[in-house]
């Protein structure tokens, strides 16, 4: 099983950004750096991505790679900071990406104890659309929620233990 991972944002983009200064690209950095020994250590072959000049890099290199499943991390953002949760998105006719979202999201809620914001369908989001593998996007926590950026910048570890369950949970 190969496992191609994108930390999301990369190079000048940063992402979203917290009032505190916390960058989703440095956490999303974090998160797949974790995420990505933790897969190594149970036996995965995994390719770590980060964009540096543009998002079209992570579908082309992912298309390259034979890869078996494309999991995007991210940090939401809103205006309010008093959004909140975590929400796995996949393409709308993957079959097997709707599976992983699925899989991903049950244990991220397990391991976080975050809001449930559900797994939903997006056209629009290039790395869903344009690369060969089942693919999903995970939105980990909101960056602009004062408890869940805490939890972003001190517990990267939780969110990688929930995708890695996840990802287990999905291939057996």
């Amino acid at each position: 099983m190969k496992i191609f991972l994108n930390a999301g944002h990369g190079g000048c983009d940063p992402g979203a950004v917290s009032k505190n200064g916390l960058k989703e690209k440095d956490v999303a950095k974090r998160i797949c750096e974790i995420l990505t020994d933790r897969l190594k250590q149970a036996g995965y072959s995994v390719i770590l991505f980060q964009e540096q000049n543009s998002f079209t890099e992570i579908s082309k290199a992912e298309n390259k790679s034979g890869a078996d499943i494309f999991i995007s991390v991210h940090c939401n953002s809103f205006s309010s900071s008093s959004a909140n949760g975590v929400e796995t998105l996949y393409y709308p006719t993957s079959a097997k990406g709707k599976r992983l979202a699925e899989c991903i999201q049950t244990w991220l809620l397990k391991t976080t104890g975050l809001f449930n914001r559900g797994c939903k369908m997006r056209r629009d989001l290039h790395v869903l659309r344009a690369t060969k593998a089942p693919a999903v996007l995970v939105e980990t926590a909101f960056i602009s929620n004062p408890e869940e950026e805490k939890l972003l910048r001190d517990k990267p570890e939780m969110f990688a233990d929930g995708i890695l369950q996840g990802i287990k949970n999905y291939i057996n």
